[in-house]
């Protein structure tokens, strides 16, 4: 299949499931234009058109609802999270307590933001967050620090919250023995993050599943362009070191991860040994790999400067060529854990071979999933920005 092929496939798919989906968006509309702008009208007519049967049925209607509401909400399922434990959640889904930070942004793109209760501080520190859901600071915030944070269990149990989603062993058991329904959803590569989707998106029922089909079918292609077009390449592979965050330049990544997932498919190689997320390296280490390209995750570019100004890392490669960049970060960093690593794959690809890749246009690629998944319109500008790891403005 054609670039050109798969992005008429996604947009004919994306209009005959418009209507189904649309209506997961209505908590999304931070940056969209037009969200609901039907709906009071619509109700309007809907009201003057009643007639006088239906208002004389009214009560036993209301009856009959409110008995198959109080059925739904008492009826459960039965799950398995992504360390194979078989939890027992609510059928219908109301309240969410997302205790790790990444997954946020997947209860987002699946068009859940209106049931989160509670969520991270981390999460809520992502740049973009706020702008594709506005709602995000009234929030309670469940967890405060990185990693896996300090968790305010007591609040989250005030909070009632039909499932909770976490990626750390302790804190999953930990909630579990308060009594919370508590689903490990973590994972390291790209099929982990399928399966986090997928299993989130069984959780929610409902759009949420034709959302995370689309989705799906949107990773898969982009990565079977990748592939396709790097299959005949050949000649030594360029060695790429991604440090991991722009607080610490000598925590990096290696291989194993979903990292090297990426860099391998847009035809490098991961210049560290060590296997791992969020490696403590030296700047010896680093002198030492000296690679081609240096990417870092969680940064803008006046860290990129900071980089390249850091007498520690004077005389690499990758500086002297001009090759260190800022990861993309939107709603979550593209680099790891997130959904919007369906563009990670586009944009490695591109900036390690520009022009393999010049017809691909990260801006538009950008604006499209934006609008796709959250219901956001992206200006160019914002785009951009968001490519280059910036802050909104």
């Amino acid at each position: 299949m054609s670039y050109q092929d798969g992005i008429s496939r996604r947009q004919f798919v994306r209009i005959s499931s418009g209507v189904a989906i649309a209506g997961a968006f209505a908590g999304l509309a931070g940056c969209s234009s037009g969200s609901g702008s039907g709906s009071a009208s619509t109700s309007a007519s809907a009201e003057a058109s009643g007639s006088a049967s239906a208002n004389a049925s009214a009560s036993e209607s209301a009856s009959a609802s409110a008995s198959a509401a109080s059925s739904a909400a008492a009826a459960t399922q039965t799950v398995t999270d992504l360390k194979g434990a078989t939890v027992e959640v609510p059928v219908e889904i109301n309240k969410i307590a997302d205790l790790w930070h990444a997954h946020n942004q997947v209860v987002l793109m699946l068009g859940a933001g209106d049931k989160l209760v509670g969520t991270t501080e981390n999460f809520k520190n992502m740049p973009w967050s706020a702008i594709v859901y506005p709602r995000l600071p009234e929030v309670e915030t469940l967890v405060v620090g990185s990693g896996a944070g300090e968790v305010n269990y007591e609040e989250a149990l005030k909070l009632e919250p039909d499932v909770v989603f976490a990626s750390d062993d302790e804190v999953t058991e930990t909630a579990r023995k308060q009594g919370l329904a508590a689903l490990n959803v973590g994972f390291i590569d790209y099929q982990g993050l399928r399966d986090n989707v997928n299993l989130t998106a069984k959780v929610l029922g409902g759009d949420a599943i034709d959302i995370a089909k689309e989705w799906e079918g949107q990773l898969d292609d982009n990565i079977a362009l990748v592939a396709d077009r790097m299959k005949d390449v050949t000649g030594k592979k360029k060695r790429i070191l991604h440090i991991a965050n722009a607080n610490d330049f000598t925590m990096v990544d290696g291989p194993k991860t979903i990292v090297e997932e990426w860099i391998k498919l847009a035809g490098g190689e991961i210049a560290i040994d060590k296997e791992g997320n969020r490696l403590e390296v030296t700047a010896e280490e680093i002198l030492n790999s000296d690679p081609d390209v240096v990417i870092i995750g969680n940064a803008g570019p006046e860290d990129v400067e900071r980089f390249k100004a850091d007498e520690a890392f004077a005389g690499l490669r990758a500086i002297q060529e001009g090759n260190v960049f800022a990861n993309p970060s939107g709603v979550f960093p593209w680099d790891r854990y997130s959904g919007e690593g369906a563009l990670q794959v586009l944009w490695a690809a591109k900036q390690l071979n520009p022009d393999l890749f010049k017809d691909i246009d990260m801006v538009q690629e950008t604006k499209d999933f934006y609008m796709q998944f959250y219901g956001c319109k992206l200006t160019d500008e914002q785009a951009n920005m968001i490519l280059a790891g910036e802050r909104p403005k």
